[in-house]
């Protein structure tokens, strides 16, 4: 016959055991959720109707910067233009970028790198680390805003994307 207490103490054990086993199986199961998209890389993201913008940056340098990223669409379109401001650190605008009209044609579902398309904007104010409000303008959709983040040309990973300096 079994006591009353060893009758206790094998039930705490096996209602911790079960609770343990519970906790464990409802984790693994389990997949996490997000409320926004999230890009595991420096850049932004962003989409039109028919047109997908990813890992957006500004790779600046003296006050000029190259558009990097990738974009898609999923029918014939074209990038006719990219304006903005440089924003200050409260996000507050600095001063307007001097335009990009460069036309950048987008195949249907082809990828276009958009680092090699050489797609540049200036400001004086572009300061690595903040962040530039950046409008891509197409031919077909409608056009796309973005916070970009502007990063430094000397960095190893955006040193190959550094601005082509031009002559005024």
């Amino acid at each position: 016959m079994i006591s009353a207490s060893r009758f206790r103490s094998r039930t705490v054990l096996l209602v911790t055991a079960g609770a343990l086993l519970a906790t464990t199986a409802v984790g693994c199961s389990q997949e996490p959720k997000v409320i926004r998209p999230y890009t595991p890389a420096a850049g932004v993201s962003g989409a039109n109707d028919t047109v997908k913008l990813r890992n957006i940056v500004l790779v600046a340098q003296g006050g000029q910067a190259r558009l990097s990223g990738m974009a898609v669409a999923s029918a014939d379109d074209a990038i006719t233009g990219v304006t903005g401001n440089a924003l200050k650190p409260d996000n507050s605008v600095a001063a307007a970028l001097a335009p990009s009209t460069t036309r950048v044609p987008l195949t249907r579902q082809t990828s276009v790198n958009l680092t090699d398309a050489g797609i540049q904007v200036s400001s004086p104010k572009l300061t690595e680390g903040l962040l530039a409000s950046v409008t891509i303008t197409f031919s077909q959709g409608e056009p796309i805003t973005l916070q970009t983040p502007v990063v430094s040309a000397s960095h190893a990973d955006f040193s190959p994307a550094a601005p082509t300096p031009t002559h005024s």
